[in-house]
């Protein structure tokens, strides 16, 4: 019998994936949490205390104590992560740096599925929902990992990973109400078809309320434009969907999942335009409009022999959104293979191939046009990860790369080197070299953009209004990172106490700028790669199991950056940001969950500015504190009741790059029962 001396074997078996109950998982010594299993550096089963990578984990259980209502809030508490609500719909979340409503570093993945808009490479978060109760974890990594992921894993990697149903079986029931969750629902029903099959189907709906501003945050002239406008940022959302888990033989396994959503939205639009009737040659309005979508994915596991196996995977998905100033409709198709196998006593080998193949139609505006109305790109990579056990179970090397071929670049390379090292039982180490790059948008390759009007005056000599436009260009380059990591994670203290650090330096290269080509016309630019910068910080999380029934948490990051001041895109992050969470269990039915955060002051580009030069203006730092209870009446039946931002007030937390209206968060509360049987 051949002695396998490497730490990944969890792959060599047909079986559902670590999971325990949340009333396990409180009552786990924090080292046992260390071991549960993360697939999101390697693409394989890992667990989470051998991971190279500055990887964090929100559990099933952090998700149902906190009483989060969607993904982004979810996220809040992450260490590195930026988290910024805007309105009622629209969030800003990024790592490291670069965050915006259209942050475009950050690749975000549901059951592997990429939710991310080839628009603009960004993440329309108001429409990435599931039922919550059903996610068993979210992993995130912040930090490069293209050479596993592929481009856009710039700056980091969150990827929400459903339950398998085998875990989700019987009836599943929530209502809730409050003040901004106006109400909200959902209904689940997961069973087994066949001995070797298990389903679930779900469905969900909220109706959330505006979120308000005050006049004092925007200047006289800018109230003047909004004078009449219908401000209400209302947000409805429903969505249905299922999946299915089949055990085909004792080595193969499929699954097949699918959602399809709609959400009704209303927001202020703001374009520019060179009708001198309008004040300042703005115009907002008030914009209501339909997204909508869905998405089919099937995955189809097989294990070859004791030390081989590989997956493929296929999905589509569609989205179309109908907004007056950004309209477009995107068919994504997605296939993936992906082998693992052992070589020899050393090597633990991973490589896959992929191809995408992108349709998307932007509906013409006054403000954003395109020469060619509909596009279609394509995408082909593969990729090799090679960790090698250079001494038994104590160090280890990981050498990857990944090689794609896009429509707007070409060829672009992706390698990455990590070394981790075990000190003893408590005491790790781990290091990463990693090269990423951020591919071309189609809204940096062939969108114009009516951006500002000069008004007369502004540039002497010109008796008219000046528009101010930016173009894609066809020679838009790839922006790249050279990423440097060191991480220390140590567990001790009779197994109650867990360290996690990491300090990073980022070099960014050919970072999107603006020219014009054009001397004659100074207010005509096109987008170029002229731009570059450094960041470099630190993140920190602990996590203390002061008793049995009372646990902390606490996480920080330091980001210091360093950009001209002649960027395109927001880069800098809040330099300091910190959570502090305690999970109070009384006792089997009584829980207590509190949360404070604080998020220090960013600067973002004002795009109000009129001017011909950059302008930025500050977000200021703001706090806010959650706390929640849940009462478990009987084993089905569960009472809760939190209160969101609570303690500081109103704040902003964010403002969106071509809205501009300064929205903001207020203290909330809602209740909810649920019932599951």
């Amino acid at each position: 019998m051949m002695v396998v001396k490497l730490r990944h074997v969890a792959i060599f078996m047909i079986a559902t994936p670590f999971q325990v109950s949340a009333t396990e998982l409180f009552e786990l010594s924090l080292e046992e949490l260390l071991n549960v299993e993360v697939t999101s550096v390697s693409k394989q089963s890992q667990a989470l205390s051998e991971s190279p990578a500055a990887i964090y984990v929100i559990s099933n259980e952090d998700l149902n104590r906190s009483g989060v209502t969607s993904i982004p809030e979810a996220l809040r508490s992450v260490p590195g992560l930026h988290v910024a609500q805007i309105d009622s719909q629209k969030w800003a979340i990024s790592s490291r740096g670069f965050n915006g409503r259209y942050n475009n570093k950050l690749l975000v993945l549901m059951d592997g599925r990429t939710l991310y808009s080839p628009e603009f490479s960004g993440v329309y978060w108001e429409v990435q929902d599931t039922l919550i109760s059903d996610i068993d974890r979210i992993e995130i990594i912040r930090g490069p990992s293209a050479a596993i992921w592929g481009a856009n894993a710039v700056n980091g990697v969150i990827n929400i990973i459903t339950k398998h149903t085998s875990q989700t079986k019987g009836s599943y029931a929530e209502l809730g109400t409050g003040d901004y969750e106006k109400g909200f629902g959902a209904v689940r029903y997961g069973g087994s078809l066949t001995n070797d099959t298990t389903a679930r189907a779900y469905i969900k709906g909220f109706n959330r309320d505006s979120l308000q501003y005050q006049k004092n945050d925007i200047g006289s002239q800018q109230q003047q434009l909004l004078n009449g406008v219908d401000l209400k940022n209302k947000w409805s959302h429903h969505q249905l969907g299922g999946r299915l888990d089949s055990k085909l033989s004792k080595s193969s396994e499929i699954t097949i999942s699918s959602d399809i959503y709609q959400s009704r939205m209303q927001h202020v639009g703001h374009v520019a335009t060179l009708a001198t009737s309008a004040p300042q040659h703005r115009e907002y309005f008030s914009d209501k409009f339909d997204a909508d979508g869905w998405n089919l994915l099937a995955k189809y596991k097989q294990v070859k022999s004791p030390n081989s196996s590989y997956t493929i995977q296929a999905y589509y998905d569609y989205a179309n959104r109908d907004d007056t100033i950004f309209g477009f409709e995107t068919r994504t198709f997605d296939l993936d293979f992906q082998h693992q196998f052992l070589a020899g006593q050393r090597h633990n080998i991973i490589w896959g191939m992929g191809y995408r193949r992108i349709k998307d139609i932007i509906s013409p505006h006054a403000t954003i046009t395109s020469p060619s109305r509909s596009d279609k790109t394509q995408l082909s990579s593969a990729f090799l990860r090679d960790e090698i056990s250079l001494v038994d179970n104590a160090l280890w090397l990981s050498l990857a790369a990944r090689v794609e071929h896009n429509s707007y670049t070409g060829i672009e390379w992706q390698p990455n080197a990590r070394l981790s090292w075990k000190l003893d039982d408590q005491h790790k180490l781990w290091t990463s070299v990693a090269y990423a790059v951020r591919t071309p948008s189609r809204g940096e390759n062939d969108i114009k953009i009516h951006n500002i009007t000069y008004p007369v005056g502004i540039i002497p000599n010109i008796p008219t209004p000046i528009p101010v436009t930016v173009a894609g260009s066809k020679d838009y380059d790839s922006e790249t990172l050279l990423a440097y990591e060191l991480g220390y994670r140590f567990a001790g203290g009779a197994s109650r106490f867990i360290f996690d650090s990491t300090i990073f330096y980022n070099d960014y290269d050919k970072l999107r700028g603006v020219k014009r080509p054009n001397p004659a016309n100074p207010t005509a630019s096109v987008f170029d790669n002229s731009q570059d910068g450094q960041s470099y910080g630190l993140e920190l999380s602990n996590q203390w199991l002061v008793t049995d029934g009372f646990k902390l948490k606490l996480n920080y990051s330091y980001i210091k950056s360093n950009f001209s001041l002649q960027q395109t895109q927001n880069v800098a992050a809040p330099k300091n940001m910190v959570s502090l969470h305690a999970d109070w269990k009384f006792d089997k039915n009584l829980e207590f969950h509190a949360t404070w955060r604080y998020v220090g002051t960013t600067r973002i580009i004002d795009s109000l500015n009129l001017t011909p030069s950059v302008v930025y203006k500050k977000i200021a730092s703001f706090k806010g504190v959650d706390m929640g209870v849940n009462w478990k009446i009987n084993p089905n039946i569960v009472l809760s009741a939190y209160g969101k931002n609570l303690f500081y007030g109103a704040h902003i937390e964010y403002e969106a790059e071509q809205f501009r209206i300064p929205y903001r968060v207020e203290p909330s509360f809602f209740t909810k029962v649920t019932i599951s049987y």
